[in-house]
This record gives structure tokens, sequence and C-alpha cells, in this order.
């Protein structure tokens, strides 16, 4: 996954109920960075989310929101 690779996380299936959301998946990828024992930049964190989700979704960048929903908002599958 494309998020995995830019952060250097891995992102566990069964987290995915929970990361549907895109301000809830910037939470977990900036706690991810944390662990690892980096200080992340929250704003460059959304940014690069961002950026990913419209190159993989082909969306809109207006449409990528904190609130946005993965696949009810902007049809992922």
């Amino acid at each position: 996954m494309a998020i995995e690779d830019e952060f250097g996380i891995e992102l566990a299936e069964a987290d995915a109920p929970q990361l549907a959301v895109l301000g809830d998946m910037q939470a977990h990828i900036v706690r991810a960075i944390r662990q690892r024992g980096e200080i992340p930049d929250e704003t460059q964190v959304w940014e690069r989310l961002s950026a990913i989700v419209v190159a993989q979704l082909g969306v809109l960048p207006a449409e990528v929101t904190p609130e946005a929903h993965l696949v009810k908002d902007l049809g992922a599958d």
C-alpha cells in the first residue's frame, strides 16, 4: 500500500474499519511515527496522505478532508 511505503509503517487489516475516515488515518500515522521515536509534523503528514489519496483514487484535492470516508465519500474499494 502506498501509505505504508510513504510513511514506513504497517497498517493491519484488523485496523481498517477504524481507519476509514481520513482524519483517523492521519492520527494513526502520527501515532505510528511517534512509536518509533520520531516527532512527526502533523501538517506534513496530512499533506503527504492527501497527495496519496488524490493520486490513488483520482479524486479532487478539495474532496480530501479529515472528515472524508474512504469508501462512502471517495469511492475506494
